[in-house]
Formats: structure tokens, sequence, C-alpha cells
């Protein structure tokens, strides 16, 4: 082999060219479909925990509804007080944090209501509590029962 047919071998090499970057933009079929899977995905769970929490709302005002109605057949303040407060702490467990509010009870229940976002009022409440442990032949103002599903029901739909 001639050495200086070598040398004009090696002359005529080029250097290595690379190819264009790849571009960011515009995005290839694939990365589309994923960017539709993750916004059909958002869509999904934002539709389903709205329909979750309006299905909370319509059954707890159910139950409000429920305990109007055995009330206005019973008269009896007792048993209306007592659904109430267990639907104000079932409403409240769904709404805030569950450790901090499963404990409470009194002032301190009444304290939680009235600082959360939807807001009750702790007269309400001790009328509501105090009416659970009086004797069910006891005589409550009507203006004091109807303040109180009232205020539960403002209470439900702010919370939920």
């Amino acid at each position: 082999m001639d050495p200086s047919m070598t040398t004009n071998a090696l002359a005529q090499l080029r250097d290595i060219h690379l190819p264009d970057p790849v571009a960011f933009w515009p995005l290839a079929p694939g990365w589309w479909a994923v960017v539709f899977a993750l916004l059909a995905t958002a869509v999904l769970i934002a539709f389903f925990g709205r329909r979750r929490q309006r299905s909370a709302r319509r059954a707890a005002l159910g139950e409000v509804a429920r305990l109007e109605a055995g009330y206005s057949a019973t008269r009896d303040t007792c048993a209306l007080a007592s659904g109430l407060s267990a639907l104000l702490r079932r409403i409240s467990l769904l709404a805030g944090e569950r450790v901090q509010v499963a404990s409470l009870h009194g002032a301190a229940r009444a304290r939680a209501l009235e600082s959360s976002a939807a807001g009750f009022s702790p007269s309400l409440l001790a009328g509501i509590e105090a009416a659970v442990y009086r004797s069910p032949n006891r005589e409550v103002p009507g203006e004091d029962v109807h303040a109180w599903l009232d205020a539960v029901r403002d209470f439900i739909r702010r919370a939920s």
C-alpha cells in the first residue's frame, strides 16, 4: 500500500455532522395523547368530587327535613335537638379535619363551629345541646326550633 494514498484518503474524510437537536414544539402525537389523558382525568376527578359533595349536602338537607317532619308530628324537642347535634357533628367531620373535630364538645365545639368557614352561632349550639338533655315534655319556643333548623340548613349549605 502506498503511503501517499493513505494520507489522501485521510484528507478526504469529513468531520462528523450531528443531526439538528430535537425541537420541543410541536409535540409528537404521543405527547398530545398524554396531555389529553391528563386533562380528562382532572376533569373527571373534579366532576365526581363535586358530585359527591353535592350528594352529601343533599343527604344532610334531607336529614334536616326528616327531623323537622318528626318534630312536627311528635313535638319532641329532645329528639330534634339530638338529631341536629349529631348531624352538625357529622357535617363538621365531613368538612373539617377528623382528628380536630371528633373530640370536641361543649364550648370548644361551639368555638370550632363558629370559627369554621361556614360559621355557626355558639348560642344556637348551646340551645341545641341544652335541649338534648332536657326532659322530653318540656316545651321549647317555636321560634327557637325554627332558628335551629334554619341555622343548621345554612351551616350545611356553607360547609359543604
